[in-house]
């Protein structure tokens, strides 16, 4: 506007001018428009005064503005705006306004209400607090005395520290304290504007006096020496005209001043500098919109030359002072000083020569100009330290403090080894501490550590809970991850601290990544890091520095951005497995179709679709179609997302090392009518604890836990021979239903590995048996197909091989798993040729069976030999059908039960030597199941498995129900006290680690049986496993009494050191010491006495020791018993003394020995 009007005054004088250089008179001028129009010119210029009136800061730039003034009308209103009364505000029709819409356009502070912001031209002040924020750099000596280090944080804190200084204008913090107005940053004072040196604003204040003074000095000339050149009409000026005019101005001048003044001391400045060599950056996040405005992202930075730290610097804080707004008599008289000057001065000018108006106007002009190029060089898009490509790439995830921290520490990219190819360069097991953390010491200081540590220290900054909320950016979606993620792994420390039973009050688990600097020349170090838990104290919950996982989440993640924009899509895909090999492996398709699989198939993919080897997750890419190498599954998971479970994968993998077994119970669950879910209640706990900490779905939690558990072989196993399926599978059958049953048994076997798999295969060979038995055709027919499919093809091969997404050819059939499966195939059609052949109905299926093979194709190598004589294959095959099926012949097992015992580990061991394993299993299996009519024969068995050295023999028996303590038929003992009987250390052993109980009591235990045969190795490994050393047998007697009576001094001695009780007294009231007397152990006599045995303790019939050794004539035991003072006048049951036995005995020194006691 104000330029507008300049124009159409010079337009209004061209002619005037053109005029007087043609000789016309001034009268023709003097009606002109322009000048008339030419004083109310200084009226106007609103958007001039209002940008200089926003940016004065001191006294200077009041008198500057008053010289010559433009924007007069502009002023006032603004001084109203700023410092008048809602009457006065009213009268402008300013009645309503908020207070921050004036600081807004017309103060130089900030305030809870005003702010500013970049954009790409310059500085704008917005209403509200808007995201900025402002950080302090500063240098000071490392406490460790090497070097400096440099520390981070706001101005406050700055201050706080001592590193930022107050110099000029203290007293508004003295007397408001760290105000608030701290946390905002001063846009315009610092960064928006250079400001030029004191010089240029003395300059052009004296300017500013001449351009003022000029026009009156003129006019005194027009008035006083020279009025006759200067006529009005031919007229000269009127006498009031110079008077008023100096009058006028000089109110104008002074009225415009304390506009001026009254506005910039609305606002009170402060200047502050750096104590110790500083930088000073403000960050502007992008994506705010303001009104109708959107703001981009930016940094600026204050710093010395070369981008170093210096103490050059000056910050200017501006914050809003009340105090002028309660002087209204000053504001009243502003006002009426200001429009009586101006009229004056108008009225005047009418009255003096027109030259003067455009000496008036010209000076006001110039001066306008003037003020204008105070403060013309201001920030431009070429300020912001962020290029454009990095621009693009934040603005995605809203990553500014990333790439703010990248900047700082000058770091090119950062990348996490989320894969387990370096397991051996770091602690899986992480560390545990009672007292304080010991985090520092756990780092591995270098670039990649203070990069986490400065992201860190910005997450800090920006999420203050107890400052402005626009100090918190907790709607990053780096932030909200990195909260979900430390709220997960809080959950999950819980459940497996209480897992572990570990008091500890801090834990710490290491991330290990890549670091590089911006220069090529630099190369990259593997670095570690330690991520640190602490359990409250009041609520004893576990919990981590969010903002530690949100720098390591953040770094990474706009790392693999700058790599390449294909990470932005979604749905990325996750490896099976925890590395590229075991996604390769067959072992991975299996437990992620056994444990994992819900609704998502996994698919084989290239290994190219993993940009980098040590990440378990990648993107999708159209290249390398045709490629099957390893199976990942597709998610619908974003990038922050992934990465936060790979941070949950290290930290569970580091949580769960030294854990032995994660408990809980296990069972397969049915889907649908013939598909099946394992499950696991531990497992469970820990998908529950991933969903609700918001990581991913619970597929995406199995798909992180299973591999970990997999890993430390915590995963629960779950066959056909489990308990729980056992009991399901039996559930079943006794409702009918057999091909339910024989769905979970078949789900099992195509996803079980190693051992499972065999064992469920075996299972389901014995299911198939239970149902060629059965009574009903229906349920034997199902069998015999089931067979016939088993014979066939591997069951789990053909699974694989019908995927939609297809498998390799050899997918689950390699050349070992195919001999395996043709031995379990010839021993299955070995035992259905059996079963047919026993069979009125099966003459059809025998001979397909024969047709087959079978049961020709099984061999048999080892001859069955009993009582010293061999028998013919085909009559041991016939026995052996006896024992392998049970309801054929029932009879079988019914004759004398001894005979069973023979023959039953004879055919056992027969089958064993053959080396049919699933022959030996089903044995073994129906064993159990007899075992519950004749206990012998389970204690039969897993004496044979115990000394066969058997794990998987005796975990078959227990798995089916025999009891591993059951007793003998004739010794009346368990398979433990056979063992220990026959100085089987290893095998008892054994039972002892699969749950054989040492302290089970049939008349005769374990631990009686090492103390009596002096086996100093087994009875310490019955003792560590938790023997009983005061049991006693059928006559009560305890393992001392058996030792010392069987004079057994090294098995005494050692149970004697362990604790044993040296007085206990058997069920004919002996003590050790008397069974030793009676049995004339000399030796053992002397350890008992020299442990305090009494040595006059007395048995049920009344005799001591000392009678014991008189009545056996040994000297040398009467000789060490009298040592111990034993009682000499002892009478015995028969009322005869000591003396009398003795000398009836004719022992001379006994008799001598006894007199000399007496």
């Amino acid at each position: 506007m104000f330029w507008h009007l300049v124009f159409l005054t010079l337009v209004g004088l061209l002619p005037g001018v053109s005029a007087i250089s043609a000789g016309s008179d001034w009268e023709d001028f003097s009606n002109n428009l322009a000048t008339d129009l030419a004083p109310l010119i200084s009226l106007f210029g609103e958007r001039l005064t209002k940008q200089f009136l926003s940016e004065s800061t001191g006294l200077l730039d009041n008198i500057i503005f008053a010289l010559s003034p433009l924007g007069i009308l502009t002023a006032l209103v603004s001084v109203i705006r700023v410092c008048g009364s809602p009457s006065l505000r009213a009268l402008i029709g300013r009645a309503q306004e908020a207070p921050g819409e004036a600081e807004n356009e017309l103060l130089s502070c900030v305030s809870e209400t005003t702010a500013e912001l970049f954009n790409d031209g310059g500085i704008s002040r917005v209403l509200g607090r808007p995201r900025i924020l402002e950080v302090v750099v500063w240098e000071e000596p490392d406490p460790s005395g090497q070097g400096v280090c440099r520390r981070m944080g706001t101005l406050r804190d700055a201050l706080l520290e001592n590193a930022w200084v107050v110099r000029k204008g203290q007293w508004i913090l003295d007397e408001k304290g760290l105000l608030p107005e701290l946390d905002i940053p001063n846009l315009s004072l610092n960064k928006g504007i250079k400001q030029r040196g004191p010089a240029w604003f003395y300059s052009a204040a004296l300017l500013g006096v001449v351009l003022q003074t000029g026009p009156l000095v003129y006019a005194g000339l027009t008035v006083f020496l020279w009025p006759a050149l200067f006529t009005d009409q031919g007229s000269f000026v009127q006498g009031y005209a110079f008077p008023l005019y100096v009058y006028g101005t000089v109110s104008l001048c002074t009225g415009m001043f304390l506009c001026a003044f009254m506005i910039e001391r609305s606002s009170a400045q402060c200047h502050i500098y750096p104590a110790k060599p500083s930088k000073i950056y403000w960050l502007q996040p992008g994506r705010q919109k303001i009104g109708e405005q959107d703001f981009g992202a930016f940094l600026a930075v204050n710093e010395g030359p070369n981008s170093q730290a210096t103490e050059d610097l000056t910050y200017i804080k501006s914050v809003q002072n009340v105090a002028l707004k309660e002087r209204g008599l000053l504001l009243l008289f502003t006002i009426f000083i200001t429009i009586t000057g101006f009229v004056l001065q108008f009225v005047s000018l009418r009255g003096l020569h027109p030259s003067v108006i455009l000496a008036n106007l010209g000076s006001m002009l110039v001066m306008s100009i003037v003020r204008t190029c105070l403060r013309v060089e201001r920030i431009g898009s070429g300020g912001n330290s962020f290029c454009t490509e990095d621009k693009e790439l934040i603005s995605h995830k809203q990553q500014e403090l990333d790439c703010f921290a990248l900047h700082l520490e000058k770091v090119k990219y950062f990348r996490l080894m989320s894969s387990f190819v370096h397991e051996s360069n770091r602690s899986r097991s992480g560390s545990w501490a009672t007292g304080s953390s010991t985090q520092n010491s756990l780092q591995v200081p270098g670039l990649g550590s203070k990069l986490v540590q400065t992201r860190t220290q910005l997450a800090k900054l920006t999420s203050r809970g107890f400052r402005h909320s626009s100090m918190d950016w907790n709607d990053l979606p780096i932030r909200k991850i990195a909260q979900d993620l430390a709220r997960t792994l809080g959950m999950t420390m819980d459940v497996v601290s209480t897992w572990k039973g570990n008091p500890s009050d801090f834990y710490s688990f290491e991330l290990s990544f890549l670091c590089q600097y911006n220069h090529k020349s630099a190369g990259s170090a593997l670095e570690t890091y330690a991520i640190k838990l602490e359990r409250l104290e009041d609520t004893l919950q576990w919990k981590v520095d969010a903002n530690e996982l949100e720098a390591v989440l953040g770094l990474w993640t706009l790392s693999l951005l700058k790599q390449d924009s294909k990470w932005l899509q979604n749905g990325l895909g996750r490896l099976v497995g925890l590395t590229k090999a075991e996604a390769r492996s067959e072992a991975a398709d299996l437990y992620f179709h056994k444990w994992i699989f819900r609704q998502r198939e996994a698919r084989m993919v290239s290994s190219k679709m993993i940009p980098f080897s040590e990440q378990i997750f990648g993107y999708y890419s159209d290249e390398y179609l045709g490629h099957k190498e390893i199976l990942v599954v597709k998610t619908d998971n974003k990038l922050e997302v992934m990465a936060a479970q790979d941070i949950y994968i290290q930290f569970l993998m580091s949580i769960l090392a030294g854990l032995k077994s994660i408990g809980g119970d296990v069972d397969i669950l049915p889907r649908s009518q013939s598909d099946f879910y394992a499950q696991s209640t531990s497992l469970d706990v820990l998908v529950n604890c991933f969903e609700s900490g918001n990581l991913g779905s619970r597929e995406d939690a199995l798909l992180c836990i299973v591999p970990v558990l997999r890993h430390r072989k915590l995963l629960p196993e779950l066959a056909a021979d489990s308990s729980s399926v056992r009991k399901r599978v039996q559930d079943l059958l006794s409702a009918g239903n057999w091909e339910g049953a024989f769905s979970i048994i078949q789900w099992l076997c195509e996803r079980c590995e190693g051992e499972e798999f065999e064992r469920s295969v075996y299972e389901l060979g014995l299911l198939c048996q239970r149902a060629m038995l059965y009574r009903d055709a229906a349920i034997r027919t199902l069998g015999f197909q089931t067979v016939s499919s088993l014979l066939k093809s591997d069951i789990r091969a053909k699974k694989f091989s019908d995927l939609r997404s297809a498998r390799p050819s050899d997918w689950m059939y390699s050349p070992d798993q195919r001999d395996w499966w043709v031995k379990f195939s010839n021993q299955l059609g070995w035992v259905a040729w059996h079963i047919a052949n026993n069979r009125v109905d099966g003459n059809d299926t025998k001979k397909l069976l024969e047709s087959w093979g079978y049961p020709k194709a099984l061999s048999w190598q080892a001859n069955l030999t009993y009582a010293d004589s061999c028998i013919d294959q085909e009559t041991a095959q016939k026995l052996l059908v006896g024992y392998l099926l049970p309801k054929i012949d029932k009879e079988f097992h019914e004759i004398s039960q001894g005979g069973i015992e023979i023959e039953w580990g004879t055919f056992l061991e027969w089958v064993f030597q053959n080396g049919h394993s699933a022959l030996t299993y089903w044995i073994l299996a129906n064993c159990a199941d007899i075992s519950q009519d004749y206990p012998h024969m389970a204690m039969e068995a897993f004496v044979f498995a115990a000394k066969k050295g058997s794990d998987s023999a005796i975990l078959t028996l227990r798995r089916h129900g025999a009891d591993i303590n059951s007793s003998g038929l004739n010794e009346n003992c368990t398979a433990l006290v056979r063992l220990v009987a026959t100085n089987d250390k290893k095998g008892s052993e054994m039972l002892l680690v699969h749950g054989a109980d040492v302290n089970e009591c049939n008349g005769h235990y374990a631990l009686e049986y090492a103390a009596e045969q002096g086996n100093e190795e087994i009875l310490l490994l019955l003792l560590q496993h938790g023997a009983d050393m005061e049991l006693r047998d059928y006559a009560g007697f305890t393992a001392l009494h058996i030792a010392c009576k069987d004079n057994c001094l090294n098995t005494a001695k050692l149970l004697m050191a362990k604790g044993a009780d040296i007085e206990t007294i058997a069920g004919d009231g002996r003590t050790p010491l008397i069974s030793a007397a009676m049995e004339c152990h000399l030796e053992v006599l002397e350890l008992l006495l020299e442990k305090g045995a009494r040595v006059n303790a007395r048995g049920n019939d009344g005799r001591t020791a000392l009678t014991h050794a008189v009545e056996a004539g040994s000297e040398e035991i009467v000789r060490l018993l009298r040592s111990y003072n034993a009682e000499v006048y002892h009478i015995n049951p028969f009322e005869r003394s000591l003396l009398e036995q003795a000398k009836e005995s004719g022992s001379t020194e006994i008799v001598k020995l006894l007199n000399e006691a007496m």
